[in-house]
């Protein structure tokens, strides 16, 4: 009870927190927080001056707010934005300002915005700060500084306010503004504020403009080896330009005359329109390579940097250098079973980013699932690399069915130091163990490039 009523004034606190870091300076934050002590050290006005010290730190602040009513101004702002960031690289993108003031403007300082959204109270009870073990008993149990960090990675980035010096009358001003991406997925922007400090420089008026956009932030990648599995080329029925398509679609190589037999909807329609008689379109199936990458997405009581480096492994044997006619399947299991596939005439190497760049970790075991899509495209796949996050005993039969398969494999555990030494006792399984502190390293030993 007492949580959900803390949990109800963090909205409070946390707005009014937020207007005040945004209307009130530097130097006007100072006088904020000496005028109560002022107060309340001046009620005895004979033994001591400091009403004074209130009266005079009152006058200012209240002439600074009234001031900053008389800020006005009509501006026109236009972002202009990267296709995609990297999740904790700075990233820099413009912002066109247009003055259409018959003056010009000094002194403005730009803050764009992205949205903020409110997490609910189930969704903060179970939010994981890795911060909460530095902090004392009294904010883990309070929770707002947690708070406030969900807040910030429900936000996904920080954006540094940017000054304007000057701005000439009905003129435009292109500036830079750098973002620094905190998570992977969709960022939306949702207004920028145009501030500029009263006279006494105490308090900011603002001038807000509602501008919605979006940006998508993709996982951080790693340099990885190619993908050299001691594989070979696999019979898959539809050729290279269909292999993610279901069904019997084929590789399309003439036209040829209706035979009796031949399913209707091979039909070529234009053909038969012109030449009137039945008219089917033949083809052909083929051999090549094709990789499957797994993913494990069942995070159980695992921390979400496991699962993040997880998702960035993946991302990166999915932008690896590989052989020009092979093909990559990327396989996982979040609500339902996915299966996208990149190659040569299929989707490229941006969809799959942008995939795995909103994959969210799932909770309840989905190893039996995996296990089943995996039977389900095993005779098409030429080799299998396997990302796990734990060893626990339906991951090791998945390991095992794997095996069976007479398919060149790949298992890679993602952990930190518990999860390893766990690991190292297992020998009969070519699991090659790979610490999150240590990513890159481990990953460059994994084989030759």
């Amino acid at each position: 009870m007492l949580r959900k009523l803390l949990f109800a004034n963090f909205k409070l606190i946390y707005r009014f927190s937020h207007w005040l870091r945004q209307r009130f300076t530097s130097t006007g934050m100072l006088i904020l927080l000496i005028m109560p002590v002022a107060g309340v050290f001046g009620f005895d006005t004979r033994n001591t001056l400091s009403f004074q010290i209130f009266s005079i730190t009152s006058v200012l602040l209240f002439t600074a707010m009234f001031f900053s009513l008389f800020f006005r101004g009509r501006f026109s702002i236009i972002r202009k934005l990267p296709d995609y960031g990297s999740v904790g690289i700075p990233l820099n993108y413009y912002c066109v300002i247009h003055n259409e003031n018959k003056t010009a403007k000094r002194g403005l300082v730009l803050i764009d915005e992205l949205k903020s959204q409110f997490p609910s109270l189930d969704d903060f009870s179970k939010a994981k700060d890795p911060l909460d073990k530095k902090r004392n008993r009294i904010d883990r149990f309070i929770g707002y500084p947690r708070l406030v960090n969900v807040m910030q990675k429900l936000r996904g980035g920080s954006i540094k306010p940017i000054t304007v010096d000057y701005i000439a009358e009905q003129s435009e001003l292109e500036i830079i503004v750098q973002l620094t991406p905190l998570r992977r997925g969709y960022l939306y922007f949702d207004k920028t504020r145009l501030a500029q400090a009263e006279p006494l420089g105490l308090f900011q008026a603002q001038k807000t403009l509602n501008h919605k956009d979006s940006l998508l932030i993709l996982p951080r990648l790693y340099r990885t080896p190619r993908l050299n599995l001691q594989s070979k080329r696999t019979y898959q029925h539809g050729g290279v330009n269909s292999a993610s398509t279901v069904g019997d679609s084929q590789e399309f190589i003439s036209l040829r005359d209706y035979h009796p037999g031949d399913p209707i909807r091979s039909i070529h329609w234009r053909s038969f329109a012109k030449l009137n008689k039945p008219i089917v379109k033949e083809y052909q199936d083929e051999y090549f390579t094709r990789y499957g990458l797994i993913l494990d997405t069942f995070l159980e009581h695992k921390p979400e940097r496991l699962f993040e480096g997880a998702v960035s492994v993946a991302a990166s044997f999915m932008t690896a250098q590989k052989e020009q006619d092979a093909l990559l399947d990327l396989m996982f299991v979040g609500n339902t079973p996915y299966r996208f596939t990149s190659g040569r005439g299929l989707a490229g190497a941006e969809n799959i980013l942008e995939v795995l760049a909103c994959v969210e970790p799932v909770y309840e075991s989905n190893i039996n699932e995996v296990q089943l899509m995996i039977q389900q495209y095993s005779r098409e796949c030429s080799a299998l690399i396997c990302i796990l996050l734990d060893l626990d005993e339906s991951r090791l039969r998945l390991i095992k069915s794997l095996s069976t398969l007479n398919i060149p494999t790949k298992f890679l555990l993602l952990g930190d130091s518990v999860t390893i030494e766990n690991a190292a006792a297992i020998d009969e399984n070519d699991i090659h163990l790979i610490n999150h502190d240590s990513l890159q390293q481990d990953l460059d030993t994994l084989w030759k490039m």
